[in-house]
C-alpha cells in the first residue's frame, strides 16, 4: 500500500457563499494553501486539486498561498473562508473556540490516522528522546500537532518545558525543511509528520536517507477538512460530495494517486480526543511563568526573514553563539514570519535586539523610536551592499529597457534590495508595474532566483550577495543599484541600557575575538561591525518619501518616514 504525502502539511480554503445552485457560485472561488511543506512543493501538489474542484464547481478558482497554520486559522475564524484543510491540533482548538465542523478527511494507506516521528541524523549517538536533552531541536510550526505538540507533551509529562530541556530550538515552518535541517546536522533532532517523512523516503529523498527515526508517537486523527459555522448547507454538501467521490472518476483518482491519498471519507470527532488529552497535559506545565522565564533567562535576537528559516539559521546562528559566549546573557535566534511582524516584535519588546534592513529600520524608528547602534561590514570590507536585477544567462534581455512586457519577480514588499530599490531602478528606466506582463512578490530572495532559473519569470531583483551565489548556476546580472547602507543593529524598546552596552562592546570586538564565528556567518556580516547613526539612512528615507512624486504614475504607496 502506498503511503501519502501529508495534506496535513497544507490547508486548502474554498471561499463561496452559495445558497442555491452551482450557477450562482460567486467568482472566483478562493482555495488557499499553507506551506507546511515548502512553498514550491505546496503549489505543485495542490494546484491540480484546486483546478479539479474549480472544474467540478463550474467557476474559476483561485489558489491563495499562506505560510502557516495560524494565518489560515484567522481567515477561518473571521468567516473569510468557508472550507479548509487544516491540521489536527488547530481543528481541536478551532472547534472549541469558534465551532468549526468536520466535513471529511483523507484516507492514506487504508488508515485515517498518522504519527509524529522524532528523527536524528543517522550517525548521531542519540538513541532516545531523553538523549536530546541539551541539544538543538527543530519544531515545525507553533500550532503543529506532530511537529510541536507531541514532543512538548512528552516533556510536559515530566514537568519540563522546551526551554529547560533543549539547548535551543527553532521553527522550520515545513516538515521537509525539518528533515533537511537534521540531515545537514544544523539541528540534532526534529519532530516531523509521518506521512511527509514516508513520502520523502518513497521518493528517494537524500535528506531522509541521512536520518533515522528514534521514536514514533501513538496514532492521531488525520488532519481533516472542516467547514465554518457560516457556510450554507448547499455549499457544504456540494464540497463534501465532490471530495467523497473524487476517487471514482479517472481525473480525480489520478490526482489522489499522485499525492498518495486513497480517498476522502467521513470521520468522527472522537478520532481527535487523544490530541485534546495532550493539550490538557501541556497547558498545565507550559503556561505558568513562561513570560517570566523568557525575560529573566534569554535575550531574543531577531532578523528579518529575507531567507527561508534553514538558511537564516545557518547565516545567523554563529553570531548568536558568539554573543552567548562573550556576554553575560544567553541568546536565542527568533525568526518571525514576515518583515512586519519582526518590526512589531522589536517595538513590543518581544525581540530584544535585531538586525534589520534599511527599510524595516526606518519603519521601526518611526513607529517605536528604536535606535540604530551598529551596522555591519561586508566580507568585501564595505559598509554597503547593492540591489541587482538578474535574468537567465541565456536570456535575450540585456538591459533594463528590455524588460517592458516581461514578467518580473520581486522579493518581499518590505525588502529594500528586493522590492523598493528595484522598483526605483525600473521606474528610472521608464518601466512601471503596468508595463510588465506580470509580477509577483516572493517571501525570500532565494525564491526569486529559483523562479527566474526555472523560466517562470523573465527577471527578478535580489541583493547582490544572493545573486553572486547563483551565478555559476546560470543567472546573469544586468543592472546594479547605487550603494545601499548595510542594515543596522537596533535594540528593542524594553532592552536595558546596561545590556545594550555589553552587546555593543562584544559586537565591536568580534573581528578580534570571534573570527571563527564570522567565517560561518552571512557574507554581509563577515567584516564585523561599526557604529551607526540614523543619518546613515537619510538617503533611503528621502528616496522612499520622494518615490510617489518621482515615479509620476501613482502606483507607489504614499509612505513617509
Amino acid at each position: 500500500m502506498k503511503k501519502g504525502i501529508s495534506y496535513i502539511a497544507t490547508f486548502i480554503i474554498l471561499f463561496t457563499p452559495i445558497t442555491a445552485s452551482a450557477q450562482e457560485i460567486p467568482e472566483p472561488v478562493r482555495i488557499g494553501v499553507a506551506s507546511m511543506i515548502t512553498p514550491v512543493d505546496a503549489v505543485r501538489y495542490y494546484q491540480e486539486i484546486v483546478d479539479y474542484l474549480g472544474e467540478r464547481l463550474g467557476v474559476p478558482v483561485e489558489m491563495v498561498h499562506r505560510r502557516t497554520y495560524d494565518e489560515m486559522d484567522r481567515l477561518l475564524e473571521k468567516g473569510e473562508v468557508d472550507v479548509a484543510f487544516i491540521c489536527s491540533a488547530p481543528y481541536v482548538k478551532n472547534r472549541r473556540k469558534f465551532g468549526v465542523e468536520l466535513l471529511v478527511a483523507p484516507q492514506v494507506n487504508g488508515r485515517v490516522f498518522y504519527r509524529s516521528y522524532i528523527i536524528v541524523h543517522k550517525e548521531s549517538p542519540i538513541r532516545s528522546f531523553d538523549d536530546l536533552r541539551g541539544r538543538v531541536f527543530a519544531f515545525t510550526d507553533p500550532k503543529s500537532n506532530s511537529g510541536r505538540l507531541y514532543p512538548v507533551y512528552r516533556l510536559a509529562k515530566k514537568g519540563l518545558r522546551p526551554e529547560e530541556f533543549f539547548k535551543r530550538y527553532i521553527y522550520s515552518y515545513s516538515h521537509n525543511k525539518s528533515v533537511e535541517l537534521v540531515a545537514k546536522r544544523i539541528v540534532d533532532g526534529a519532530a516531523v509528520e509521518s506521512l511527509v517523512y514516508e513520502y520523502m523516503r518513497k521518493k528517494g529523498s537524500p535528506y531522509v536517507q541521512q536520518t533515522r527515526v528514534i521514536e514514533q508517537s501513538p496514532e492521531f486523527g488525520i488532519p481533516p477538512v472542516v467547514v465554518s459555522t457560516g457556510i450554507s448547507p448547499f455549499v457544504k454538501e456540494k464540497i463534501r460530495e465532490l471530495l467523497l467521490n473524487m476517487h471514482k472518476d479517472l481525473k480525480g483518482r489520478k490526482i489522489l494517486r499522485a499525492m498518495l491519498i486513497d480517498k476522502f471519507v467521513v470521520v468522527p470527532d472522537s478520532n481527535y480526543d487523544t490530541i485534546r488529552k495532550m493539550e490538557e497535559v501541556v497547558s498545565s506545565v507550559t503556561v505558568p511563568d513562561e513570560k517570566k522565564y523568557k525575560r529573566t533567562n534569554i535575550l531574543y535576537f531577531g532578523v528579518i526573514p529575507r531567507d527561508n528559516p534553514r538558511i537564516s539559521y545557518e547565516k545567523y546562528q554563529p553570531l548568536i553563539d558568539y554573543l552567548s559566549e562573550n556576554t553575560p546573557y544567553r541568546f536565542e535566534l527568533l525568526l518571525k514570519r514576515s518583515y512586519e511582524e519582526t518590526v512589531t516584535a522589536v517595538g513590543n519588546g518581544e525581540i530584544d535586539i535585531a538586525l534589520l534592513d534599511p527599510l524595516t529600520y526606518l519603519e521601526a524608528y518611526k513607529k517605536y523610536g528604536t535606535p540604530a547602534i551598529l551596522k555591519s561590514i561586508t566580507a568585501k570590507g564595505e559598509s554597503f551592499y547593492r540591489s541587482v536585477i538578474i535574468t537567465r544567462k541565456d536570456s535575450s534581455i540585456k538591459k533594463l529597457s528590455d524588460l517592458k512586457g516581461k514578467s518580473f519577480a520581486f522579493a518581499s514588499t518590505r525588502s529594500t534590495s528586493g522590492n523598493l530599490i528595484p522598483r526605483v531602478l525600473l521606474a528610472e528606466a521608464g518601466i512601471h508595474l503596468k508595463d510588465l506582463k506580470k509580477y509577483k512578490n516572493f517571501d525570500y530572495h532565494d525564491s526569486v532566483v529559483k523562479w527566474v532559473l526555472r523560466g517562470e519569470y523573465d527577471a527578478g531583483a535580489v541583493r547582490e550577495s544572493v545573486a553572486e551565489k547563483y551565478l555559476p548556476l546560470g543567472i546573469r546580472i544586468i543592472a546594479k543599484s547605487a550603494p545601499i547602507p548595510t542594515g543596522p543593529v537596533v535594540v528593542g524598546t524594553r532592552t536595558p541600557y546596561t545590556m545594550v552596552q555589553k552587546i555593543k562592546e562584544a559586537l565591536l570586538e568580534i573581528t578580534s575575538k570571534g573570527k571563527v564565528y564570522l567565517e560561518k556567518s552571512d557574507p554581509e556580516l563577515r567584516g564585523g561591525f561599526i557604529d551607526a547613526r540614523d543619518s546613515d539612512y537619510q538617503g533611503i528615507r528621502k528616496m522612499i518619501n520622494d518615490v510617489p512624486k518621482t515615479c509620476g504614475m501613482g502606483c507607489h504607496p504614499r509612505i513617509r518616514f
